[in-house]
């Protein structure tokens, strides 16, 4: 039980030792454990999302993943690319792979405006690009709000979907970026049979 001071219930330690001296570096450890053990749990309480808009759905990678946001330039197609790959682009020197994230999640491709961005992820050392129809904000998301993602839209090939945040301006739907970017090996051989 927490005192109306903010600090814990109960006696401070050292406060009454045997021999009538007080330990005052127990009480300054006992002070700083508390303090650090509500940050550590506030902190917990929520994560930061960059959300953005696939056709008529929002999505959201955890920010900590996501390096920068940018507009659309110069997309180069590659000769023989894996799938789901719209092209290259150069930032500042780099090339950076560019994902056609819609048509990873089974919608067509898009037909990028005014309004769509490139999301440069990071995952571990490699950078990616994801192509989005438009990125809509920062949203911090409490883990009370968020759920499992129901168990109908949970297969091998969707297991990108982490969870679904439930708030008052709509559904959040949470993905992994590393998943997302993984292209099950039966998808690519579906993939090589309609080609044939």
């Amino acid at each position: 039980m927490e005192r109306n001071d903010g600090l814990p219930a109960g006696p401070p330690p050292g406060s009454s030792r045997a021999d009538g001296s007080v330990d005052l570096l127990a009480f300054a450890d006992w002070v700083s454990s508390d303090q650090k053990a509500r940050a550590t749990a506030e902190a917990e309480e929520e994560r930061t999302y960059v959300a953005f808009v696939l056709d008529r759905e929002e999505y959201g990678l955890p920010v900590g993943s996501v390096r920068e946001v940018l507009r659309v330039g110069e997309l180069t197609r590659v000769p023989q690319a894996p799938p789901h790959i719209r092209g290259v682009t150069n930032v500042r020197g780099s090339i950076l792979p560019v994902v056609e994230i819609r048509t990873r999640i089974g919608l067509d491709p898009l037909d990028p405006g005014p309004a769509a961005r490139v999301v440069v992820l990071e995952i571990g050392e490699r950078a990616l690009g994801l192509l989005v129809d438009r990125v809509t904000r920062v949203a911090k998301v409490r883990l009370s709000e968020i759920e499992p993602p129901p168990a109908e839209v949970v297969t091998a090939r969707t297991d990108y979907v982490v969870g679904v945040a439930k708030r008052s301006d709509g559904l959040l739907i949470l993905l992994d970026p590393g998943r997302t970017l993984v292209v099950k090996g039966e998808e690519i051989e579906m993939k090589r049979e309609e080609k044939k």
